[in-house]
């Protein structure tokens, strides 16, 4: 009995063995209990077909736009972050990042002082101090838990700003968090490239107040409409969000009732619906978001989606309990649960058009070419035995 005893102690001591950190000048250390996975132990990695798609030009891109999301908790992925970054900062032409919401798990940047503060904004500080070294362009974005994951509060977004604007003062290049702040506009249009356009949208703070009509209309829907006309002039256009608007992963498929994230809830198809109609005609567009812990490339009619949201943390895709290639089995079957899918239309449709799915931790690069033989390629880096290219694919 005391044999075990030891035992257990010993490897609970493994388990917490803390990641540190460097806060300003003070050493905060972050526990890595929260690294676990709690749910959806099985890795998951998706091909339609079976193929690992087409390889891309061997010419260097014009531009590369990084997507990395979910990557809050920067302590349970040291790998992919140190290959993120090591790439990043080697990075020889145009580029740009986006982080795409859930910067800080689990509920933001605490506005008061305090310990909690601390190690929130440490957590933040592992990623701003390594952007503080690139010459271009990172932006993030607010996701659910930066707000905090029950309480939304605004101020926290406020001392996410705040950070990340005090970093941007001694960079190389730009950081920055879009939209610009809590006043304002939740709707931001930047230029990244003459042919290519970014909207960046506060999501979670249109799908909370989408039933206030002044409050949407004034900072959501007319700037929104306003930035999808001017974005006409693009070849390309990426509009950036942290909620999705297709899944395969837990947010399109949970069957709670309270689940508030999730794709079927009503505020939330509400906020879709603010956006796919108004799509501009003649542009190629691509909406990058997180939020579902995996990497999912959904091919539609009106537009390509890409989820990167595996920055930091992997949920099961489907369900946790069938076979790893639970993905094969519910498109050869169009799933059984008929009456779930009625409930789940976007569910079905994201599996129809899935070309790709993983919920192993990583990222994704798009890199767009000048002539007419490169087009846009997308690109998945992600941790297997180690962190490699596990996708290439073109998608215009």
């Amino acid at each position: 009995m005391q044999i075990r005893s030891a035992f257990f102690q010993v490897s609970l001591l493994i388990i917490l063995l803390p990641f540190s950190t460097v806060c300003g000048q003070e050493k905060i250390q972050l526990d890595t209990s929260d690294c676990i996975r709690k749910k959806g132990n099985m890795k998951q990695l998706f091909y339609k077909d079976g193929s690992v798609g087409s390889s891309a030009p061997s010419t260097k891109p014009d531009f590369t736009l990084f997507l990395f999301g979910d990557a809050g908790n920067p302590h349970c992925a040291k790998a992919v972050n140190s290959h993120f970054y090591s790439k990043l900062l080697k990075h020889e032409t145009e580029s740009a990042v986006l982080f795409l919401g859930d910067n800080v798990y689990p509920n933001g940047i605490p506005y008061k002082s305090g310990d909690k503060k601390k190690i929130a904004q440490a957590k933040l500080e592992v990623h701003l101090n390594e952007l503080v070294d690139y010459s271009h362009r990172a932006y993030f974005l607010a996701g659910n838990h930066d707000y905090h994951k029950v309480f939304k509060s605004p101020k926290r977004i406020i001392a996410q700003q705040q950070l990340i604007s005090s970093y941007n003062e001694k960079s190389k290049g730009e950081i920055a968090y879009r939209p610009v702040d809590q006043a304002g506009d939740m709707v931001a249009l930047i230029e990244l490239d003459p042919r290519i356009g970014l909207i960046a949208m506060d999501s979670e703070w249109a799908i909370k107040k989408i039933n206030k009509r002044k409050k949407i209309q004034k900072l959501f829907r007319e700037p929104l409409r306003n930035a999808l006309k001017q974005s006409e002039k693009y070849e390309y256009l990426i509009i950036a969000a942290h909620h999705p608007m297709y899944t395969v992963g837990d947010h399109g498929h949970e069957k709670l009732f309270v689940a508030s994230q999730d794709l079927h809830r009503k505020k939330y198809r509400k906020f879709i619906n603010e956006i796919v109609p108004n799509l501009p005609s003649g542009v190629k567009v691509i909406y990058a978001a997180g939020h579902d812990h995996s990497i999912q490339y959904i091919k539609l009619d009106e537009f390509t989606q890409i989820i990167s949201g595996s920055g930091s943390k992997s949920n099961h895709i489907i369900e946790s309990n069938i076979p790893s290639d639970s993905l094969s089995i519910a498109l050869e079957n169009r799933l059984a649960d008929r009456k779930l899918m009625g409930k789940r239309s976007r569910f079905e449709t994201a599996l129809n058009n899935l070309e790709f799915a993983t919920n192993y931790k990583g990222y994704v690069q798009l890199e767009f070419y000048n002539n007419d033989d490169g087009g846009v390629w997308m690109k998945v880096l992600a941790l297997e035995d180690d962190v490699k290219q596990v996708y290439s694919n073109r998608l215009f």
